[in-house]
């Protein structure tokens, strides 16, 4: 496993080489380190579910620079996203929406400058969940976000310790058919979101 700390001048390049030659990498966000793969990489995510032990029915969320790169990858546009993303992203906020294959996908523009620039140098959305072994606390600190996995990811980004929300994960919020359903409280509430869809 490569470290390399956030700021240096070769970070963004060293993750974008690792995820486009279908690795793994941990990074940090703004809630807590992750681990990150190309969305449309099959054999990626499956990696990220082995290393955490992660079971086969939880979903990976998508992480994207902006709701247009994720509409490209599959996402359905609706009006009460446009609202909340406009609202809340980047930020804290995780949001279940449909998908143009009838499926549904949860998708967060994370607001943390690293993760940030590497999704736009990208250009493409990426696979990405909590770095820890499955039921086990989400990790704050570059070491702990390896200390528990099944395995090393290929790249882990150094950021120091995560305290923007001091370890909170986002909130998880569901549009789904228009119904608006906290599915884990985080950061951001239900009325807030109430707030701006009737504004």
């Amino acid at each position: 496993m490569d470290t390399v700390l956030q700021d240096s001048p070769q970070a963004i390049r060293q993750a974008i080489l690792a995820l486009r030659g279908g690795h793994v990498i941990a990074a940090p966000t703004e809630t807590v380190y992750g681990l990150m793969a190309l969305w449309q990489s099959d054999s990626a995510r499956q990696e990220i579910y082995r290393l955490k032990h992660r079971p086969a029915d939880k979903r990976l969320q998508m992480l994207a620079p902006d709701v247009e790169t994720a509409i490209r990858a599959g996402l359905k546009s609706n009006d009460m996203l446009q609202k909340i993303a406009d609202a809340f992203w980047p930020g804290p906020l995780t949001v279940i929406v449909e998908a143009v294959d009838g499926d549904t996908i949860g998708l967060r523009l994370p607001n943390h400058p690293f993760v940030l620039k590497l999704l736009r140098k990208l250009g493409e959305p990426l696979a990405a969940t909590s770095a820890n072994l499955s039921g086990t606390p989400a990790a704050v600190t570059p070491s702990d976000a390896v200390a528990h996995l099944d395995g090393r990811p290929a790249l882990l980004v150094d950021g120091g310790k995560v305290t923007v929300t001091g370890g909170a994960s986002s909130t998880v919020v569901s549009i789904v058919g228009g119904d608006i359903k906290i599915l884990r409280q985080g950061p951001i509430t239900r009325q807030d979101i109430q707030t701006v869809l009737d504004g």
